[in-house]
């Protein structure tokens, strides 16, 4: 049998996955306005070129950050595992 299993998906790494998808919807906010200059969910954000810019960066920078804590978490050894 393979010796490696699948790691548990704990709270945390569910709490970092809805960070992450909070990013991807600030990202396409962002970037929604500077393509068409429309707005995607919320009216009236961003208002401008500035904004839009500025979300983008923090859409990323969100993504970038939660998937490096949901990497971390999972690569992190099991207490519970059995060793032969």
């Amino acid at each position: 049998m393979d010796s490696r299993q699948r790691p548990p998906v704990t709270l945390k790494v569910m709490f970092y996955a809805l960070l992450d998808a909070a990013g991807m919807l600030i990202f396409a906010s962002g970037l929604m306005w500077l393509v068409r200059q429309q707005t995607l969910f919320i009216p009236g954000f961003p208002t401008s070129t500035a904004s839009a810019v500025a979300t983008v960066a923090t859409g990323i920078a969100l993504m970038v950050w939660s998937a490096a804590r949901i990497l971390r978490e999972l690569a992190r050894p099991r207490s519970d595992s059995k060793r032969s």
